[in-house]
């Protein structure tokens, strides 16, 4: 999508009023319309420290510099989880509660790396001068994204021993992208087509809930240019089990999704441009 809004097919459009984007499904009977989503920020953090042989209580290492950050990482990472109210019995990565997915900023540690390479293998009586680790955190749009800079910069102030054993952060890819938050306004005064979006679900009695997407669609690149975006799948009365072993929806939920999509399609088409007027 990134690279279509860049291209001379896009530049040849009339304009676009509104898109439709993936969503996810609900368990109830009540849709979930996305008009937002958590902003990804993959981070690789590094911590610098001294080296020398394994026998020796070397202090301020890179290792342990690098256990510290995650601690207080892992520490957000439980405030953040918490504020879901999960149940601590149910074992699914989408699994919502008192807020949604989307309404929390998760943290993850997704790679660690450490030790002193001789040659395919380490050396393991060696510490190592360096420590790495990658964050994956998607944060909330109830959240600035500067807070969560301000908050990693603070972790590597404090787990910085000096200017020479130090911790730093930085962006994987372009941090230029990953600054600010893009929402399609839910307020029909200031998005008309919203507005059409939920007489149609009205006029086929169907009930929906806006919410934030948990994760990243193309929808943020639409966003980003001001195009307004829904993220939707009507799939109701359904697990959400996306990526995880045996994903399914019933036939008679998929079918009845060709209709609702076939009725908001048509509505939302019948609308001409001077509804933005």
């Amino acid at each position: 999508m990134a690279a279509f809004l860049e291209s001379e097919t896009y530049r040849s459009l009339p304009g676009i009023a509104l898109a439709l984007d993936e969503g996810l499904a609900s368990t109830t009977d009540t849709y979930s319309v996305f008009y937002g989503e958590r902003l990804p920020w993959w981070v690789d953090v590094t911590a610098h420290g001294p080296t020398g042989h394994g026998s020796r209580f070397i202090e301020n290492t890179a290792v342990e510099q690098l256990v510290e950050l995650a601690n207080k990482a892992l520490a957000f990472r439980d405030g953040q989880r918490a504020q879901l109210g999960l149940d601590e019995h149910v074992n699914c990565a989408h699994a919502v509660a008192a807020k949604t997915l989307g309404d929390v900023t998760s943290l993850n540690i997704t790679t660690l790396q450490a030790g002193v390479r001789v040659g395919e293998t380490f050396a393991y009586n060696c510490v190592p001068p360096k420590a790495q680790c990658s964050l994956d955190i998607r944060i909330s749009p109830h959240v600035e994204p500067s807070e969560i800079g301000e908050m990693l910069d603070q972790w590597c102030r404090e787990c910085s021993k000096d200017e020479k054993n130090k911790v730093e952060w930085s962006f994987l890819g372009n941090g230029n992208d990953m600054k600010k938050h893009s929402v399609t306004s839910t307020d029909p005064n200031q998005n008309p087509w919203y507005a059409v979006f939920s007489k149609a679900m009205a006029d086929m009695n169907l009930k929906f809930e806006p919410q934030v997407f948990p994760a990243a669609t193309d929808s943020r690149f639409l966003r980003a240019l001001g195009i307004r975006a829904l993220g939707f799948s009507p799939m109701k009365q359904t697990e959400i089990m996306l990526h995880e072993n045996d994903e399914y929806i019933p036939e008679s939920i998929f079918l009845e999704g060709i209709d609702v999509y076939v009725g908001l399609i048509r509505s939302l088409g019948g609308i001409g441009k001077d509804v933005d007027a």
